[in-house]
């Protein structure tokens, strides 16, 4: 397939860092697409793309349409990302930590050819080339590796965004897709110019006051079923509109409600504002997440998965995935 054929059907196949580096080589305009309400592993790998394409001589643009929250604004090149299209047509689109296309946008339409770059077990294999590598523990591992295949110089800045995007999709490293490889990834981009401690800060304890106090809110109506091993609670947007806005939305609060004594699942919900839920759902291994996100139309890590839908009633929809989790618990714990 010649770069400028777009099909996401049956002649898709699944590739690697040399088959990418040779569709980037063979490339004169590239579009890098990221999904909707980009995290610091999405944002870190995209920018670092970027970065590692502009240092080749290549046109790039950056695209999401949700934009960059403020609190990861200390991203390097994060500008390189805007919430509208380039006004010249992409020969390449290459997707970063996208499990599908519908994950970019609902209405978003990829144009040229398309290079699917994910360590999701439920990416959907839409790209023209897949190089989905779930033993990666960021996709900013991959983009490393990419960006070595093709004789990029790690600056310090596209160092300190990989840094951020492993940092970010290890928990600080304390997720279960943190390994012997990781630590050397991190050594090496330190080595480059990363600063942990710094990155940390800015990912970790750099909370706004507006943030505390959803968070507060979120733990003031925690609730515990199945013998204690769900817990979930909820933001409505009422809450989101008194604090200023979606940017104070609390980090890490899933993985918070995960890290309760007996808790297998936990699940945050979000109202959306003009309707509509998004869901964050964390375990500790016993039970599927990524599962029980597909089953609602999301997808992710088996203990770190999402969902999200813009067409659904928020209490019947939180209704339907609570009674769906609370199945998954009683199946796969016997609980």
């Amino acid at each position: 397939m010649t770069i400028g054929q777009a099909d996401t059907g049956t002649d898709a196949k699944m590739g690697g860092p040399q088959d990418v580096a040779d569709v980037i080589r063979r490339s004169k305009r590239i579009l890098v697409v990221s999904h909707l309400r980009p995290d610091g592993d999405c944002l870190g790998s995209a920018t670092a793309l970027l970065k590692g394409l502009e240092s080749l001589g290549i046109e790039a643009a950056g695209y999401n349409e949700t934009g960059v929250l403020e609190k990861l604004r200390f991203i390097p090149n994060t500008d390189l990302i805007s919430t509208n299209l380039p006004d010249w047509t992409p020969d390449t689109t290459i997707f970063v930590d996208c499990g599908g296309v519908g994950r970019v946008s609902p209405v978003f339409e990829p144009q040229g050819f398309l290079v699917n770059i994910d360590h999701h077990a439920t990416n959907e294999q839409f790209g023209d080339l897949n190089w989905i590598d779930i033993s990666a523990c960021a996709v900013g591992e991959q983009i490393f590796e990419l960006l070595g295949v093709l004789g990029v110089d790690i600056t310090r800045e596209i160092a300190y965004s990989l840094f951020v995007s492993v940092c970010a999709d290890t928990g600080s490293f304390r997720y279960p897709n943190t390994n012997e490889k990781t630590f050397e990834l991190a050594a090496e981009l330190t080595r480059r110019g990363a600063d942990p401690a710094e990155i940390c800060r800015n990912l970790f304890e750099s909370r706004s006051r507006n943030e505390v106090i959803l968070t507060a809110r979120a733990y003031s109506r925690i609730r515990f079923e199945c013998d204690g091993k769900l817990a979930w609670s909820e933001l409505l947007w009422d809450d989101y509109a008194e604090a200023g806005g979606v940017d104070h939305e609390p980090d890490g609060l899933s993985t918070e409600l995960r890290a309760v004594e007996g808790v297998e699942m936990s699940i945050l919900f979000h109202e959306v504002e003009g309707g509509g839920l998004r869901a964050g759902f964390r375990g500790k291994g016993a039970v599927d997440c990524a599962a029980l996100a597909q089953r609602c139309g999301g997808g992710g890590h088996r203990n770190a998965s999402g969902y999200f839908s813009d067409k659904v009633e928020y209490e019947a929809e939180r209704t339907k995935i609570l009674e769906w989790a609370r199945e998954a618990i009683r199946e796969e714990t016997g609980g």
